[in-house]
């Protein structure tokens, strides 16, 4: 996606940050980069927006916790992918 408009920061590449924006996974050099972009690019502000949105109707509605069979599973298959085995 592009606006059209020269950016410091590209739109897809800011697009391509903005989940670990929105989840406050950025160094601050990335972080002022999307702030930036997100302020002059209406249509990438749009898509932070609707993501930010979703995000929080995801919390909502999903506040409780996974189940404990799904919870050891991730575990383990978490252990097996740090540890190389398959």
């Amino acid at each position: 996606m592009s606006c059209g408009n020269p950016h410091e920061v590209e739109c897809t590449t800011v697009l391509e940050m903005v989940y670990l924006y929105i989840d406050d996974e950025l160094d601050e050099i990335r972080r002022v980069e999307v702030v930036t972009h997100l302020k002059e690019c209406y249509p990438c502000a749009g898509v932070f927006q609707v993501e930010t949105t979703i995000k929080a109707r995801v919390q909502v509605c999903c506040s409780g916790q996974a189940p404990q069979q799904l919870r050891v599973a991730i575990a383990e298959q978490l252990r097996q992918s740090l540890s190389g085995e398959r």
